[in-house]
Protein backbone atom coordinates (compact mmCIF):
# COMPACT_ATOMS: atom_id res chain seq x y z
CA UNK A 1 0.00 0.00 0.00
CA UNK A 2 2.91 2.02 0.62
CA UNK A 3 4.42 1.60 -2.42
CA UNK A 4 1.19 2.63 -4.44
CA UNK A 5 0.53 5.34 -2.05
CA UNK A 6 4.12 7.03 -3.64
CA UNK A 7 3.56 5.98 -7.14
CA UNK A 8 0.94 7.91 -7.13
CA UNK A 9 2.12 11.15 -5.41
CA UNK A 10 5.51 10.97 -8.70
CA UNK A 11 2.57 10.36 -11.28
CA UNK A 12 0.90 13.37 -9.57
CA UNK A 13 3.74 15.66 -9.82
CA UNK A 14 4.74 14.86 -13.35
CA UNK A 15 0.86 15.27 -14.27
CA UNK A 16 0.86 18.91 -12.67
CA UNK A 17 3.89 19.71 -14.19
CA UNK A 18 2.74 19.11 -17.48
CA UNK A 19 -0.47 19.36 -17.48
CA UNK A 20 -0.72 21.77 -20.49
CA UNK A 21 1.09 24.24 -22.97
CA UNK A 22 -2.37 26.16 -22.32
CA UNK A 23 -1.03 26.22 -18.35
CA UNK A 24 -0.37 29.87 -18.11
CA UNK A 25 -3.86 31.10 -19.94
CA UNK A 26 -6.07 29.13 -17.56
CA UNK A 27 -4.15 30.26 -14.75
CA UNK A 28 -4.59 33.99 -15.72
CA UNK A 29 -8.40 33.93 -16.79
CA UNK A 30 -8.50 32.10 -13.07
CA UNK A 31 -6.68 34.66 -10.98
CA UNK A 32 -7.32 37.98 -11.97
CA UNK A 33 -5.99 38.91 -8.54
CA UNK A 34 -2.67 38.36 -9.31
CA UNK A 35 0.03 40.40 -11.44
CA UNK A 36 1.68 38.35 -14.13
CA UNK A 37 5.02 38.75 -12.47
CA UNK A 38 3.30 37.06 -9.11
CA UNK A 39 1.62 34.55 -11.28
CA UNK A 40 4.41 33.68 -13.32
CA UNK A 41 6.59 32.71 -9.80
CA UNK A 42 3.91 30.81 -8.40
CA UNK A 43 3.61 28.67 -11.30
CA UNK A 44 7.14 28.14 -11.63
CA UNK A 45 7.30 27.11 -7.66
CA UNK A 46 4.51 24.76 -8.83
CA UNK A 47 6.61 23.36 -11.48
CA UNK A 48 9.95 22.88 -9.74
CA UNK A 49 8.32 21.24 -6.45
CA UNK A 50 6.28 19.08 -9.29
CA UNK A 51 9.63 18.12 -11.48
CA UNK A 52 11.16 17.35 -7.90
CA UNK A 53 8.61 14.67 -7.09
CA UNK A 54 9.22 13.57 -10.79
CA UNK A 55 12.95 13.31 -10.50
CA UNK A 56 12.66 10.89 -7.50
CA UNK A 57 10.64 8.67 -9.60
CA UNK A 58 12.48 8.72 -12.26
CA UNK A 59 15.52 7.74 -9.85
CA UNK A 60 13.94 5.32 -8.13
CA UNK A 61 12.63 3.45 -10.96
CA UNK A 62 16.55 3.43 -12.51
CA UNK A 63 17.59 2.16 -9.16
CA UNK A 64 15.38 -0.75 -8.49
CA UNK A 65 16.65 -4.39 -8.93
CA UNK A 66 16.83 -4.75 -12.73
CA UNK A 67 15.39 -1.47 -13.13
CA UNK A 68 18.16 -1.38 -16.11
CA UNK A 69 19.05 -5.05 -16.77
CA UNK A 70 15.05 -5.78 -17.32
CA UNK A 71 14.27 -2.82 -19.45
CA UNK A 72 14.10 -3.31 -23.32
CA UNK A 73 15.39 0.17 -23.98
CA UNK A 74 17.71 1.31 -21.27
CA UNK A 75 19.38 -2.27 -20.67
CA UNK A 76 23.12 -1.39 -21.18
CA UNK A 77 24.54 -3.57 -23.98
CA UNK A 78 28.15 -4.28 -24.97
CA UNK A 79 30.18 -1.65 -26.60
CA UNK A 80 30.30 -1.72 -30.29
CA UNK A 81 33.68 -3.22 -31.18
CA UNK A 82 32.68 -6.12 -28.41
CA UNK A 83 29.69 -7.16 -30.43
CA UNK A 84 31.48 -7.15 -33.43
CA UNK A 85 34.03 -9.04 -31.82
CA UNK A 86 30.96 -11.84 -31.07
CA UNK A 87 29.66 -11.78 -34.64
CA UNK A 88 33.09 -12.04 -35.80
CA UNK A 89 34.05 -15.22 -33.60
CA UNK A 90 30.67 -16.35 -34.35
CA UNK A 91 31.60 -16.53 -37.94
CA UNK A 92 35.07 -18.04 -37.33
CA UNK A 93 33.20 -20.68 -35.12
CA UNK A 94 30.84 -21.32 -38.08
CA UNK A 95 33.90 -22.39 -40.17
CA UNK A 96 36.12 -24.19 -37.35
CA UNK A 97 33.58 -26.58 -36.89
CA UNK A 98 33.24 -28.25 -40.58
CA UNK A 99 37.00 -27.94 -40.31
CA UNK A 100 37.82 -29.77 -37.30
CA UNK A 101 35.21 -32.20 -38.64
CA UNK A 102 36.91 -32.44 -41.54
CA UNK A 103 40.26 -32.96 -39.94
CA UNK A 104 38.67 -35.85 -37.73
CA UNK A 105 37.76 -37.71 -40.64
CA UNK A 106 40.91 -37.73 -42.39
CA UNK A 107 42.65 -38.70 -39.41
CA UNK A 108 43.04 -42.07 -40.13
CA UNK A 109 43.72 -41.91 -43.47
CA UNK A 110 46.76 -38.87 -42.76
CA UNK A 111 48.36 -41.71 -40.91
CA UNK A 112 48.37 -43.83 -43.79
CA UNK A 113 49.81 -41.36 -46.05
CA UNK A 114 53.31 -41.06 -46.09
CA UNK A 115 54.72 -37.60 -47.51
CA UNK A 116 53.00 -35.63 -44.77
CA UNK A 117 53.26 -33.62 -41.89
CA UNK A 118 51.46 -35.62 -39.34
CA UNK A 119 52.75 -33.59 -36.44
CA UNK A 120 50.82 -30.21 -37.74
CA UNK A 121 47.93 -32.24 -38.57
CA UNK A 122 47.49 -33.66 -35.16
CA UNK A 123 48.29 -30.05 -33.24
CA UNK A 124 45.81 -27.98 -35.51
CA UNK A 125 43.17 -30.62 -35.14
CA UNK A 126 43.11 -30.11 -31.30
CA UNK A 127 43.69 -26.65 -31.97
CA UNK A 128 40.68 -26.04 -33.75
CA UNK A 129 38.59 -28.11 -31.13
CA UNK A 130 40.10 -26.12 -28.77
CA UNK A 131 39.16 -22.67 -30.20
CA UNK A 132 35.69 -23.77 -30.50
CA UNK A 133 35.52 -24.06 -27.01
CA UNK A 134 36.68 -20.49 -26.53
CA UNK A 135 34.03 -19.30 -29.32
CA UNK A 136 31.68 -20.90 -26.83
CA UNK A 137 32.86 -19.30 -23.18
CA UNK A 138 33.04 -15.76 -25.18
CA UNK A 139 28.67 -15.57 -25.52
CA UNK A 140 29.40 -16.92 -21.44
CA UNK A 141 31.34 -13.66 -20.62
CA UNK A 142 29.43 -11.06 -22.52
CA UNK A 143 26.27 -12.59 -20.79
CA UNK A 144 28.61 -11.41 -17.42
CA UNK A 145 29.37 -8.43 -18.49
CA UNK A 146 26.36 -7.04 -19.56
CA UNK A 147 24.47 -8.12 -16.05
CA UNK A 148 27.52 -6.60 -14.43
CA UNK A 149 27.33 -3.44 -16.18
CA UNK A 150 23.40 -2.36 -15.47
CA UNK A 151 23.81 -3.34 -11.75
CA UNK A 152 26.56 -0.26 -11.78
CA UNK A 153 23.74 1.49 -13.35
CA UNK A 154 21.31 0.73 -11.14
CA UNK A 155 23.78 1.57 -7.73
CA UNK A 156 24.60 4.57 -9.27
CA UNK A 157 21.33 5.98 -10.22
CA UNK A 158 19.98 7.58 -6.63
CA UNK A 159 23.28 9.87 -6.72
CA UNK A 160 21.28 11.77 -9.15
CA UNK A 161 18.24 13.04 -7.16
CA UNK A 162 20.16 16.20 -5.55
CA UNK A 163 22.26 16.76 -9.32
CA UNK A 164 18.94 17.25 -10.85
CA UNK A 165 17.53 19.04 -7.86
CA UNK A 166 20.29 21.99 -8.44
CA UNK A 167 19.59 22.31 -11.70
CA UNK A 168 15.47 22.88 -11.06
CA UNK A 169 16.32 25.37 -7.79
CA UNK A 170 18.41 27.81 -10.11
CA UNK A 171 16.03 27.69 -13.26
CA UNK A 172 14.58 30.85 -13.78
CA UNK A 173 11.17 32.15 -13.69
CA UNK A 174 12.11 32.80 -17.34
CA UNK A 175 12.91 29.13 -18.16
CA UNK A 176 10.27 27.74 -16.20
CA UNK A 177 7.30 29.69 -18.76
CA UNK A 178 9.29 28.51 -21.55
CA UNK A 179 9.10 24.87 -20.80
CA UNK A 180 5.37 25.05 -19.82
CA UNK A 181 4.34 26.55 -22.98
CA UNK A 182 6.91 24.29 -25.05
CA UNK A 183 5.23 22.40 -27.99
CA UNK A 184 8.47 19.69 -27.66
CA UNK A 185 7.13 16.53 -25.72
CA UNK A 186 10.72 16.63 -24.03
CA UNK A 187 11.23 20.11 -23.17
CA UNK A 188 12.12 19.57 -19.58
CA UNK A 189 14.17 16.34 -20.40
CA UNK A 190 16.22 18.27 -22.80
CA UNK A 191 16.64 21.56 -20.55
CA UNK A 192 17.71 18.75 -17.67
CA UNK A 193 20.01 16.91 -19.70
CA UNK A 194 21.69 20.39 -20.86
CA UNK A 195 21.72 22.13 -17.30
CA UNK A 196 22.73 18.39 -15.41
CA UNK A 197 24.76 15.50 -17.75
CA UNK A 198 28.03 17.03 -17.29
CA UNK A 199 28.16 16.82 -13.45
CA UNK A 200 26.36 13.70 -13.52
CA UNK A 201 28.96 11.78 -15.41
CA UNK A 202 31.34 13.59 -12.71
CA UNK A 203 29.08 12.26 -10.58
CA UNK A 204 28.22 8.54 -11.64
CA UNK A 205 31.55 7.76 -13.13
CA UNK A 206 33.32 6.85 -8.91
CA UNK A 207 30.39 5.03 -8.68
CA UNK A 208 30.53 2.94 -11.68
CA UNK A 209 34.12 2.28 -11.49
CA UNK A 210 34.24 1.33 -7.18
CA UNK A 211 31.02 -1.26 -8.63
CA UNK A 212 31.92 -2.77 -11.47
CA UNK A 213 35.67 -3.18 -9.03
CA UNK A 214 33.70 -5.17 -6.54
CA UNK A 215 32.54 -7.67 -9.18
CA UNK A 216 34.44 -10.18 -11.63
CA UNK A 217 33.60 -7.29 -14.29
CA UNK A 218 37.00 -6.22 -14.89
CA UNK A 219 38.27 -9.79 -14.92
CA UNK A 220 35.56 -10.56 -17.21
CA UNK A 221 36.34 -7.93 -19.53
CA UNK A 222 40.04 -8.57 -19.71
CA UNK A 223 39.27 -12.36 -20.41
CA UNK A 224 36.91 -11.02 -23.07
CA UNK A 225 39.17 -9.31 -25.10
CA UNK A 226 42.16 -11.43 -24.25
CA UNK A 227 40.35 -14.54 -25.37
CA UNK A 228 38.73 -12.47 -28.85
CA UNK A 229 42.02 -11.40 -29.21
CA UNK A 230 43.60 -14.92 -29.03
CA UNK A 231 40.89 -16.63 -31.02
CA UNK A 232 41.17 -14.10 -34.12
CA UNK A 233 45.32 -14.46 -33.67
CA UNK A 234 44.91 -18.52 -33.41
CA UNK A 235 42.43 -18.87 -36.24
CA UNK A 236 44.91 -16.87 -38.81
CA UNK A 237 47.11 -19.92 -37.50
CA UNK A 238 44.52 -22.50 -39.15
CA UNK A 239 44.09 -20.55 -42.14
CA UNK A 240 47.87 -20.44 -42.81
CA UNK A 241 47.62 -24.36 -41.82
CA UNK A 242 45.09 -24.45 -44.21
CA UNK A 243 46.93 -23.22 -47.34
CA UNK A 244 49.88 -24.62 -46.25
CA UNK A 245 48.70 -28.03 -45.88
CA UNK A 246 46.87 -27.75 -49.36
CA UNK A 247 50.19 -26.67 -50.87
CA UNK A 248 51.49 -30.20 -49.67
CA UNK A 249 53.34 -31.93 -52.67
CA UNK A 250 51.29 -35.16 -51.42
CA UNK A 251 48.49 -33.31 -50.16
CA UNK A 252 48.08 -31.57 -54.18
CA UNK A 253 47.39 -35.14 -55.41
CA UNK A 254 44.89 -37.13 -53.09
CA UNK A 255 41.79 -34.97 -53.18
CA UNK A 256 40.66 -36.46 -49.74
CA UNK A 257 43.23 -34.89 -48.17
CA UNK A 258 42.10 -31.51 -48.87
CA UNK A 259 40.58 -29.07 -46.59
CA UNK A 260 38.99 -25.96 -47.41
CA UNK A 261 36.36 -25.25 -44.69
CA UNK A 262 38.22 -21.64 -43.44
CA UNK A 263 38.15 -18.23 -45.18
CA UNK A 264 40.02 -15.26 -44.26
CA UNK A 265 38.14 -12.83 -41.48
CA UNK A 266 38.11 -9.59 -41.49
CA UNK A 267 38.68 -8.32 -37.93
CA UNK A 268 39.63 -5.84 -35.21
CA UNK A 269 40.87 -6.32 -31.70
CA UNK A 270 39.46 -5.02 -29.05
CA UNK A 271 41.15 -1.82 -27.94
CA UNK A 272 39.13 -0.98 -24.88
CA UNK A 273 40.56 -1.39 -21.43
CA UNK A 274 37.86 -0.84 -19.38
CA UNK A 275 34.09 -0.25 -19.35
CA UNK A 276 33.47 2.01 -16.56
CA UNK A 277 33.01 4.92 -19.44
CA UNK A 278 30.89 3.16 -21.85
CA UNK A 279 28.55 2.37 -18.54
CA UNK A 280 28.33 5.64 -17.34
CA UNK A 281 27.30 6.78 -20.33
CA UNK A 282 24.60 4.99 -20.88
CA UNK A 283 23.11 5.15 -17.63
CA UNK A 284 22.76 8.32 -17.81
CA UNK A 285 21.21 7.70 -21.34
CA UNK A 286 18.59 5.24 -20.03
CA UNK A 287 18.04 7.62 -17.08
CA UNK A 288 16.91 10.51 -19.21
CA UNK A 289 15.36 8.10 -21.72
CA UNK A 290 12.73 7.96 -18.57
CA UNK A 291 12.64 11.07 -17.89
CA UNK A 292 11.56 11.66 -21.29
CA UNK A 293 9.17 9.10 -21.74
CA UNK A 294 7.20 10.14 -18.66
CA UNK A 295 7.22 13.98 -19.74
CA UNK A 296 5.90 12.80 -23.13
CA UNK A 297 2.76 10.44 -21.43
CA UNK A 298 2.00 12.74 -19.13
CA UNK A 299 1.62 15.93 -21.83
CA UNK A 300 -0.50 13.10 -23.64
CA UNK A 301 -2.81 12.68 -20.99
CA UNK A 302 -2.51 14.97 -17.84
CA UNK A 303 -5.94 15.36 -16.66
CA UNK A 304 -6.46 11.59 -15.87
CA UNK A 305 -3.62 11.22 -13.52
CA UNK A 306 -4.12 14.70 -11.88
CA UNK A 307 -8.20 13.07 -11.20
CA UNK A 308 -7.41 9.74 -9.94
CA UNK A 309 -4.41 11.21 -7.98
CA UNK A 310 -5.48 14.59 -6.08
CA UNK A 311 -5.37 13.55 -2.53
CA UNK A 312 -1.59 13.16 -2.85
CA UNK A 313 -1.24 16.81 -4.19
CA UNK A 314 0.78 19.01 -1.88
CA UNK A 315 -0.57 22.56 -0.58
CA UNK A 316 1.72 24.10 -2.96
CA UNK A 317 0.40 22.42 -6.42
CA UNK A 318 -3.34 22.43 -5.25
CA UNK A 319 -3.06 26.57 -4.76
CA UNK A 320 -1.04 26.56 -8.08
CA UNK A 321 -3.04 24.04 -10.27
CA UNK A 322 -6.40 23.26 -8.46
CA UNK A 323 -7.92 25.54 -11.36
CA UNK A 324 -7.06 22.91 -14.06
CA UNK A 325 -9.17 20.46 -12.49
CA UNK A 326 -12.01 22.91 -11.83
CA UNK A 327 -11.82 23.79 -15.44
CA UNK A 328 -11.74 20.21 -16.85
CA UNK A 329 -14.19 18.10 -14.39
Amino acid sequence: MKRKWIKATVWTGWALMLASCNLVEVLETSREGDTQTTLNAKVVRGLKTALEVGIDSGSAMASKANGYLAHKVIKIALPEEAEQALEAAERVGAMVKPFAEELKAMNILVNLTAGVDRGAFTSNLGASTSLLGDIAGLESIGDSLVKYMNRAAEYAAPRSGPIFKNAITSMSIQDGMVLLNAADSTAVTSYLSGKTFDPLSRAYAPIVDSTLEQVPLTRYWGDFRTTYNAVLARYQGLVAFQDSWNGNTVVSQVSVLRIDALQPVSYRPIETESLGAWTTDKALGGLFYLVGEEEKEIRRDPFSYVRGLAAGISDLLSEVFGDIMEMNP
